[in-house]
């Protein structure tokens, strides 16, 4: 055999100390991973609330956000950030570090459909990760206490009837209730053949719709029940529907949208659920999950939230992950079927 040339032996020595130092780097990463995961939380957590303070989703986080304090050892600190549809307080949470300190709670699942709607909104629901849904905010049909019609039945006629009369508010241009109206609009014209000539009024938040409503300057709006329910004085306001599969115990009185004629409808249950951004250690979120769960079956929770008139949910990280996937999928349908997404640039 050839002597092997001094070079070539230097190379080889070389080759193999880098391989071992790799290889040693790598070994000696995976405690330092398992030690950091493990001592998960080190500091405060951020539960982001992409919408204003006082509404039924920001307490509801608050009463979670104290039971997760107990459990994790460290305070969940509440931070309100509203604004662009929720785009605000969603572009907070997935641009920090995914470490779980900072998680985003909201109700449905307008992260994964907002890059169609805002402009610059470069995130999807991929870059999300999906922890738990607590809690159903179901949305309804609401009526001026003076409205004629009692039911969405009732309602769908009465437009009919008097095209572009019927002024029918939402809380904001490409928000989920005006996609509820966009999803209402296409199942009328496809159950009678005749559109739902009503005239789109679109507010800046819940509260302006509410002074709307109950002034009389509109008709009709769609709106979330848990944060309407506490305004129902008398005959100032009227639910004419209930946008889910089953009636609500409070108001057992009024229809589903599906026992109306639109079981299409029916599917408009917002789940409020917890998210952390993309590449979070999952030895961190399977922490998380097992902590929002314990609060979700704790029975105190429970009542706080079931007081507001929310139903309550401890579902898992996989069934929350695959229902915001349908739904997102569902709703962008909606979306691009009613000329709302932006155009590419």
């Amino acid at each position: 055999m050839p002597p092997i040339h001094p070079l070539r032996r230097r190379l080889g020595r070389g080759l193999i100390a880098g391989l071992l130092a790799s290889a040693a780097m790598l070994l000696g990463a995976a405690p330092a991973w398992a030690t950091d995961a493990a001592a998960f939380p080190s500091k405060p957590i951020t539960l982001v609330v992409p919408f204003p303070a006082g509404g039924s989703l920001d307490v509801t986080a608050r009463i979670i956000a104290e039971h997760l304090k107990e459990t994790l050892g460290q305070p969940v600190v509440i931070a309100n950030r509203p604004g662009a549809g929720t785009a605000v307080g969603a572009r907070s949470v997935a641009s920090a570090p995914p470490d779980g300190h900072t998680l985003l709670i909201t109700s449905g699942s307008a992260y994964g459909y907002l890059h169609l709607l805002v402009p610059n909104f470069e995130f999807k629901l991929a870059d999300f990760e999906p922890i738990a849904a607590v809690a159903v905010n179901s949305s309804v049909i609401a009526a001026s206490g003076n409205f004629a019609p009692k039911s969405l039945t009732e309602l769908v006629e009465y437009a009919r009837s008097k095209p572009g009369a019927v002024s029918f508010c939402t809380t904001g241009v490409g928000g989920l209730n005006h996609l509820q109206l966009e999803m209402l609009k296409g199942f009328v014209k496809a159950k009678t053949g005749s559109d739902f000539n009503v005239t789109h009024v679109p507010y800046n938040g819940l509260a302006p719709a509410l002074v709307g409503l109950r002034g009389n300057n509109v008709e009709v709006c769609t709106l979330p029940y848990a944060s309407l329910v506490k305004n129902l004085h008398g005959k100032e306001l009227r639910i004419l529907a209930v946008q889910r599969p089953k009636r609500l115990p409070s108001i057992p009185d009024v229809g589903t949208t599906g026992e109306q004629g639109y079981p299409q409808m029916d599917a408009n249950d917002a789940f409020v659920n917890i998210a952390a951004p993309k590449g979070t250690p999952q030895p961190v979120l399977a922490k998380l999950e097992a902590a929002v769960l314990k609060a979700m079956r704790d029975p105190a929770v429970r009542k706080k939230i079931e007081d507001l008139d929310i139903e309550v949910l401890d579902m898992n990280s996989r069934d929350t992950r695959a229902w915001l996937e349908q739904d997102v999928k569902r709703l962008s349908e909606v979306i691009h079927n009613a000329g709302l997404a932006q155009k590419p640039r």
